[in-house]
This record gives C-alpha cells, sequence and structure tokens, in this order.
C-alpha cells in the first residue's frame, strides 16, 4: 500500500522552494525516496546522477592542518579560523532520527562571528563542501556574512563543491576560490511536487481534502497540480530567483545580467574563473599559509574588563567616592586596531604560499615511490597532504621488483656479497622488512594520519 512516510522529512524536500543543486536533490530523492514514499516505490535516475549522491567529508579531509579547535568547534591554524560546510545545510543544526546532523546557517554564521571577536584570530576561511539547503535562512547567513567583511581578512573556498545556497554563502566573502576540480555556481531555485493520485487510485484509496480557505490546500500531493498553483509557485521560484541574482550580483560587484547568464550552471576550475564566479584556484593548505603570513601585530586593548563595570557606576568627573577628578576623554574600551593589508602584502603572501605549495609537490614527487605509483603520489598532491604524510603513504606501498640481472651480474653480485659491508653508520640494519611484517605498513600509514596510539 503507496502511503506517506516520515512527513517531516518529506515536507522539507517536496512543494518546497530549495537553493539546492538538482541533481543533488535527485541523488538525496532516490536514496530516500523508497522511505518517504512508502512501499517498494523505486525512483530511477541518470546512472551518473546516482553515483554522485551526496559526499559529507570529515573536517580533517579539506586539511592536513591539525591547528587547535576553538570553543565552537571551528580549527584555528596559525591564527586562521578554519569553519567549514559540508553536506546540505538547513535553517538551524539539529540532528535527525537517523543521527545525521544537518550544519545550520545559525551555526555557520555564529562561527564566523565568533572568529571576527577572537583575538586569537586574524583572518577567517570559509570551506565549502555542500550543495546547498534550504532556502529559509540561507539570505540572512549571507548577509551576516557579507557585513563583517573589512574586520578581517575573510576567503570562501569551494573545496568539493559551493553550489546553490553554498555559493550564496561564500559570494559573500572577501573572495572566492576553488580547486582545480571543485564546483560553483548553480545559482537558481529548484522545487519537486509529488502526485500520489494515480498511485493511491491503483490501491484502491481516495483522500477528501477538508478544509477553510480556498488556498488551504494548494500542491497537496493527493491530486495533480492544477495550472493556477503551479503558476503560483513558479511565482515564487521566480520571486526567490531574483532575490538570489541580486544578492550575488552585490556580493561580487558583477552585473545582474552576468549572474543571470549562468542560468544556473555549475562551474569546475577554471571555467568557474572565466564565468566571474571564483577569483582563482588553490588549496585548503595553501589559503592557510597564505592568510597565516598575512598577520601583522594588533595592538590589544589596555582596558580591562573589570574597569567598564566600575564606570559605569560612577558619575562622569568623579572618582567612585563621588570626589571631584580630572576629566576623562572617554570610558568606552580602546578598540583594537583597524588590520589593513596593502597590495604588496597580499601578493607577498601569495607569493610564500606559491612556493610552499611548490616546495610541497616537488619533495612528494621526489620520493623513490613516486616514479613506480605515479597515481598514488598525484593523489598525495591533489588532497592535500603534507610531503611527511605522503611519503608516509608511499613507503608503505610495496616496491616494482628489479629487473633480472644478467648471470655476469649475478656473478659479480655474489663476490661482492661474500666480501660484505663495512658498518660504517654505527646501526644495526631491521630485523624484518616491511614485506616480512605487515605491521610496519599499517604503522606508516598511521603515523601519516596522526593516528597513530604511540606516545611521542
Amino acid at each position: 500500500m503507496s502511503h506517506l512516510s516520515y512527513p517531516h522529512v518529506a515536507a522539507r524536500l517536496f512543494n518546497t522552494p530549495l537553493l539546492l543543486h538538482p541533481q543533488k536533490l535527485d541523488a538525496i530523492i532516490a536514496g530516500i525516496g523508497p522511505r518517504l514514499l512508502g512501499g517498494n516505490q523505486q525512483i530511477v535516475l541518470p546512472e551518473a546522477v546516482v553515483q554522485e549522491g551526496i559526499q559529507a567529508l570529515a573536517p580533517e579531509l579539506f586539511s592536513t592542518q591539525r591547528g587547535v579547535r576553538s570553543d565552537r568547534g571551528y580549527r584555528v591554524v596559525d591564527g586562521v579560523a578554519v569553519v567549514s560546510a559540508m553536506g546540505a545545510l538547513v535553517h538551524r543544526t539539529r540532528m535527525e532520527a537517523d543521527s545525521t546532523m544537518l550544519i545550520g546557517y545559525n551555526d555557520l554564521a555564529a562561527d564566523v562571528e565568533h572568529a571576527m571577536d577572537s583575538s586569537d584570530v586574524h583572518a577567517v576561511l570559509q570551506v565549502y563542501d555542500s550543495p546547498g539547503g534550504e532556502v529559509a535562512g540561507a539570505f540572512e547567513h549571507a548577509q551576516r556574512v557579507f557585513d563583517m567583511r573589512g574586520r578581517k581578512p575573510m576567503i570562501a573556498i569551494a573545496d568539493g563543491m559551493a553550489a546553490s545556497a553554498a555559493y550564496l554563502a561564500a559570494s559573500a566573502a572577501d573572495e572566492v576560490v576553488l580547486t582545480n576540480t571543485s564546483y560553483v555556481g548553480s545559482i537558481g531555485v529548484v522545487m519537486r511536487h509529488v502526485d500520489f493520485s494515480r498511485a493511491l487510485a491503483n490501491d484502491g484509496i481516495h483522500v477528501t481534502s477538508i478544509f477553510a480557505g480556498a488556498h488551504k490546500v494548494d500542491g497537496n500531493p493527493y491530486e495533480p497540480l492544477p495550472a493556477s498553483v503551479r503558476a503560483a509557485l513558479q511565482a515564487d521560484i521566480n520571486g526567490l530567483y531574483t532575490m538570489f541574482v541580486q544578492a550575488v550580483s552585490r556580493h561580487l560587484g558583477m552585473a545582474e545580467a552576468a549572474v543571470r547568464a549562468t542560468q544556473a550552471q555549475t562551474y569546475m576550475g577554471e571555467a568557474a574563473i572565466t564565468a566571474g564566479l571564483a577569483r582563482r584556484i588553490s588549496t585548503t593548505d595553501a589559503l592557510i599559509a597564505e592568510l597565516a603570513a598575512q598577520r601583522t601585530r594588533i595592538h590589544p586593548s589596555t582596558h580591562h574588563p573589570s574597569s567598564s563595570k566600575a564606570n559605569a557606576m560612577q558619575t562622569p568627573g568623579t572618582t567612585p567616592a563621588g570626589q571631584p577628578t580630572a576629566p576623562v576623554a572617554s570610558t568606552t574600551p580602546t578598540a583594537p586596531a583597524a588590520v589593513s593589508f596593502s597590495q604588496t602584502d597580499l601578493d607577498k603572501a601569495r607569493a610564500e604560499a606559491a612556493t610552499a605549495e611548490r616546495t610541497r609537490v616537488s619533495a612528494i614527487l621526489a620520493h623513490p615511490a613516486a616514479a613506480t605509483h605515479p597515481a598514488l603520489a598525484q593523489q598525495c598532491i591533489a588532497t592535500g597532504l603534507s610531503a611527511e604524510q605522503a611519503a608516509g603513504i608511499l613507503g608503505a606501498v610495496p616496491q616494482a621488483a628489479a629487473p633480472a640481472a644478467s648471470k655476469a651480474d649475478s656473478q659479480f653480485a655474489q663476490h661482492m656479497q661474500a666480501l660484505g659491508n663495512p658498518q660504517v653508520s654505527g646501526v644495526e640494519p631491521p630485523a624484518h622488512s616491511a614485506e616480512n611484517n605487515p605491521g610496519l605498513i599499517q604503522n606508516s600509514w598511521a603515523s601519516a594520519f596522526g593516528t597513530s596510539q604511540k606516545k611521542h
């Protein structure tokens, strides 16, 4: 029998505008549709959409920099707050019944505001791997981020995807950056409507709506969508689309016509830069290094928190005891000096970050195993592993067998082996090789990713 299950979830997917990448929406429906619709309904989608799915990556995968976790949970690396937004976004953070944590715009905005107010943070990096999400809260979040411009350097990077609502938020930062294989865009609005009427009729079920108010049951799933209701829903979509275009236009300083010309398309890598939706290509680690290099001396306030309370309880021009005193300029706490960066500073920081990135890549490619395992070496580079972590992984893979030696070479080797080699290092050779001791390989992986249980 067909029936609507999990109505609270279905209400967030159907008959409501979404700032969500449409293929991701289809992937979500393909994954949980049978449970939402009840019974054994199968939703057939293109294979590419099914394979794409939804990927929620752990924060550690975005960067190899561990940093220090703040009170709110974001990491601080060399004075750079790294705020991660992963998966579908919702109005308010909540835990679903299946223990899935959905990140809310409220927490993302609060994280950035907390970082802006923190004396331990001099720059903010927002890392996105999200297809977007709900309309509710999306525009308010983007506006809050946009209003924080100028307080501290703030960059947003698409490390995977920043689409729809996620791109709306990313565009509100000082600069939008993406990796070579990441996607940005999908500046549009989407809605899905499900009509159960034929399925219910086949099961011999008829639903009667008893209501007051002509539009009370508009868009209900138990009857085909009337043309008038569809037109009203389309008007809502068009209005939200205009808001989206205007917001991105304001954030990027880009003409509205140019934003509309994207027609909600997503762009990867260099194509995003050509379309004007991103400024440059980089990686999360490179941006952390770049922002860390921009640190300047901020003069701390000499005002003690307790003094504000005392000042608030006395009359201006008197001491706490009520005695006259010399006039004071102000009892307001001294604000930290504004942080400003010249173009020369920015260019220098970018050059230093580029040099660090070239050094990292060169060190990985110079590893002896990189030549015999080029695909693995490239994967270490693309995922942002440090040279040390990559060495741990490349050192754990079995090496290619040496080519067969000629008879003369074999005889020479036998004579040399009989002579032996002098012990010049003072260190005994290892008793077991990685080939005969799989535990060494396991330990190398643990060391590379910092998961070893050994105490250093």
